[in-house]
């Protein structure tokens, strides 16, 4: 026999019982085993339905590195400190704040763009998303789980970006006094 656990779903006083797959074996009727995995399966879908809809702004892939390789990029922080940053064909990355400056690489890797740092500069990866001709907003992503520190909702709704800014050969076209 299959046993179950409760799971409970985001919603208050919702549990749904699914089978745990800890306690089947071997010896366990296939029909109630395929039952639990049909069961688990409808229960997870829409959560990575969600994960996996395209979210429209965003750069991902070849369109993510053409977009950056060769060029240069200023814009702010929300604390609202000025970033430059120079993309190198060679996957170097030169980086200036004003405080900081270092030198690094950068890659796209999972349709995130990282940027890592020699020295005391950190770095990490981001989803980038263009917001209008030369507007992006970059969100730090978790790099466990590739999910933005601010949250899809965020992502979507175009608030609690990491940074943001736009090429700097290019007339930049983000909301005024939000981009040095």
């Amino acid at each position: 026999m299959v046993e179950c656990g409760p799971i409970v779903n985001s919603a208050p006083a919702t549990t749904h019982f699914v089978p745990s797959l800890t306690r089947m074996t071997a010896t366990t009727p296939w029909p109630h085993a395929l039952a639990a995995l049909i069961a688990i399966g409808a229960l997870l879908a829409p959560h990575a339905a969600a994960m996996s809809e395209p979210v429209p702004g965003r750069l991902t892939g070849d369109t993510l590195t053409a977009a950056f390789v060769g060029k240069t990029y200023r814009g702010v922080y929300q604390d609202g400190v000025s970033w430059r940053e120079t993309y190198l064909v060679d996957g170097e990355v030169d980086y200036q704040d004003d405080v900081n400056a270092a030198r690094g690489e950068w890659f796209v890797r999972e349709d995130l763009l990282c940027t890592f740092y020699d020295g005391d500069l950190v770095g990490g990866c981001f989803v980038v998303m263009r917001r209008s001709e030369n507007c992006f907003d970059f969100y730090a992503v978790d790099l466990e789980t590739n999910v933005p520190a601010a949250g899809w909702g965020a992502v979507r709704g175009a608030f609690g970006w990491t940074a943001r800014g736009g090429r700097s050969d290019l007339l930049r076209t983000c909301p005024e006094g939000l981009v040095s």
